[in-house]
């Protein structure tokens, strides 16, 4: 009798782990479906190169800004660690140097990118208002 209750519950496993099974390939395909649908619907690609009236300015100019703040933050960054470095290594280590250097690209990459902000609202406004004397 031991031999047969251990039969039994032999195939009540046997038959709970097809059931998890099936539910887990269930949850695998229904997970599959959600990422295909949503890899089809892809966001509108902006050409940020383009000074075309027709696009977006405003929005490029804001990327722009957005990539200006982000590069005075890491310069900001840099030059808070250039100073650590000196006070940790003394001020002719070349990790000062060093993070001096990339503190002042940084900041010219900042002054880059704000000075193209400039130009796409520059067209944008140009876009919005009246032409005077045509």
């Amino acid at each position: 009798m031991i031999d047969m209750s251990v039969r039994r519950s032999e195939k009540r496993k046997n038959h709970g782990g097809q059931a998890v099974s099936m539910s887990g390939r269930a949850l695998l395909l229904g997970c599959m479906v959600v990422v295909g649908i949503s890899g089809c619907a892809s966001p509108e690609s902006i050409d940020l190169d383009s000074y075309d009236p027709m696009h977006n300015q405003r929005e490029i100019a804001t990327y722009y800004r957005n990539q200006a703040v982000a590069m005075r933050e890491k310069a900001d960054a840099q030059a808070t660690a250039a100073v650590r470095y000196e006070a940790l290594f003394g001020p002719e280590a070349d990790m000062v140097s060093g993070a001096q250097s990339l503190a002042h690209y940084y900041k010219q990459t900042a002054q880059e990118l704000e000075r193209v902000a400039q130009a796409h609202e520059a067209v944008d406004r140009n876009k919005r208002a009246p032409a005077v004397g045509r």
